[in-house]
């Protein structure tokens, strides 16, 4: 595990960091094989693929496995884990400023983002626009 003073790579969570984001990962089940490595360094390895820019099967080989850390960034999208570290750091840094936690949506809004964001939602809004672009209407006069 990094710690403040072993830190490999620039974008390791500091143990202040960690400290926020601990609670809110999902933790392992209890049956099954035991776990090789911590949520930390995976969450480490997330981190230094979007601070790097690399692709996934470019990750260094002291951090896990490209396609565990893929497996784990996936599930926890679809667990919706990343909008609540993204709340939550939000949060910290509002509080710091000295600011207010900002209000939750009603939920008719919630709703309707939520419906917004789907990628149904999305291709059918394309589809609309592709055919308004394609059909072709004259003003001209035919006299």
């Amino acid at each position: 595990m990094a710690t403040d003073e072993a830190v490999r790579y620039p974008s390791d969570l500091t143990d202040a960091e960690w400290a926020v984001l601990d609670p809110l990962i999902p933790r392992a089940r209890k049956a099954g094989r035991p776990q090789k490595y911590s949520k930390r360094e995976i969450l480490n390895a997330i981190f230094y693929l979007v601070r790097s820019g690399c692709p996934w099967r470019m990750l260094p080989h002291d951090l896990p496995p490209w396609r565990l850390v893929w497996h784990y960034f996936a599930h926890w999208k679809k667990q919706g884990v990343w909008a609540a570290l993204n709340d939550a750091l939000r949060d910290v840094v509002r509080l710091k400023h000295g600011k207010k936690k900002p209000r939750l949506l009603r939920y008719s809004t919630r709703r309707a983002c939520e419906q917004l964001s789907k990628e149904e939602f999305a291709a059918t809004m394309l589809g609309k626009r592709w055919s308004e672009e394609s059909d072709i209407s004259w003003s001209i006069r035919w006299e």
